[in-house]
């Protein structure tokens, strides 16, 4: 699930909250199977960056002490692409669609989640905010 924060530091305590995730009190867009590997291959599609570099950035986050729960950040500079005028959501839906971590997804699942992603990235970059996304076991 990724959402918006207001800044990047991100204060989730009690630990409990990184089981409850943000849904209800923050903006998301649901997207299942998300990860860190997903999030950056997505990075690179848009252009911001190798992956390599991407996962170590998208990485970073608080995690709960089991592991079983943790939000990781998204780049200011991958919200930024996301949320850009000229992103054609379906040409990146297509390339993100066409990796092996999207593997289980539908044609349909990707096209929805790309363009709720994007105008959710539009939203945090409106509103001078970042995007995090939260992920449980």
């Amino acid at each position: 699930m990724l959402f918006i924060y207001p800044d990047r530091s991100i204060q989730l305590s009690p630990e409990q909250r990184l089981y409850e995730g943000p849904a209800g009190r923050h903006p998301t867009v649901e997207a299942r199977t998300v990860d860190p590997v997903s999030i950056s291959t997505l990075g690179e599609i848009l252009g911001v960056g190798s992956y390599d570099v991407l996962l170590d950035e998208v990485s970073e986050g608080p995690q709960a002490e089991s592991r079983e729960a943790g939000v990781f950040t998204v780049p200011i500079a991958m919200r930024d692409a996301l949320a850009a005028p000229d992103l054609d959501p379906l040409m990146v839906a297509a390339k993100w669609r066409a990796t092996e971590e999207l593997a289980a997804w539908s044609d349909e699942e990707v096209q929805t989640a790309m363009a709720e992603l994007a105008a959710l990235a539009q939203r945090a970059k409106a509103e001078s905010r970042h995007l995090f996304f939260w992920r449980s076991l």
